[in-house]
């Protein structure tokens, strides 16, 4: 098979393998606020290391500054899209939270995808991405799986996840030369405000109290250590 066409394929692994462990992981309540304290340590380290330094790379500080404030403003907007309800609850809607911040931060990653300038470059890049893209859909899956009880709904809305990431390979390979570098920063700086602001202000203090909050702790940085370790293995 022509490599150009595994890309796509390799990209949908990722969240397939994640989602699928997601949902099968134990539906223990006590495992929630650990797991998000998990999505908070790779989504933090994702945005330090990886999104902020590409987005001063393409573009000058005070457009790296603007992304970061869009970002932040962009959560406010997703908070009057998705507001608690009695019948959801805060759970529920912290799982969606976290679903539309995956899915905008997929788009860019497909465009990424797609910048390659030969065919094996693309899809190394593309393995990098399905192998972070694991642990998101874990991420994605279970706060959904264990806020709602719908196994198979929670496994579908994490696969979800991949669609941003083919559309953003498709428009990559058909537009790639067309949009402006600078945008391109402003963009990824905009993903990071957004995964920033969602990890401090939902996931972290998901546990109730302070002793609950400290015991997520170990898990947080079990997600930061992941990304540390994945980004090694693919340098």
């Amino acid at each position: 098979m022509n490599e150009t066409l595994w890309v796509p394929l390799v990209a949908v692994l990722g969240p397939l393998l994640g989602s699928a462990v997601g949902v099968l992981l134990p539906s223990r309540k006590n495992l929630l606020p650990r797991l998000l304290a998990f999505a908070a340590g790779t989504m933090l380290t994702i945005s330090f290391l990886e999104l902020i330094p590409e987005s001063m790379a393409y573009c000058p500080p005070a457009g790296c500054f603007a992304g970061l404030a869009v970002g932040v403003l962009g959560v406010l907007a997703l908070h009057l899209l998705l507001p608690e309800t009695r019948h959801d609850g805060r759970e529920r809607h912290t799982a969606l939270l976290m679903l539309a911040a995956i899915m905008l931060h997929n788009l860019p990653e497909g465009i990424a995808m797609a910048s390659g300038s030969e065919d094996r470059t693309m899809l190394l890049i593309a393995i990098a991405i399905a192998t972070h893209d694991i642990p998101e859909g874990i991420c994605t899956a279970a706060p959904y799986l264990y806020a709602t009880g719908r196994r198979g709904r929670a496994f579908f809305l994490s696969l979800s996840t991949c669609l941003p990431t083919l559309l953003g390979y498709a428009l990559g390979r058909l537009l790639w030369r067309e949009i402006p570098v600078p945008t391109m920063g402003m963009v990824t700086a905009c993903i990071a405000g957004l995964m920033i602001t969602i990890s401090c202000e939902e996931l972290i203090p998901a546990g109730p109290g302070e002793k609950a909050r400290l015991s997520t702790m170990p898990a947080l940085m079990a997600g930061v250590i992941l990304v540390l370790v994945l980004r090694q293995i693919i340098a």
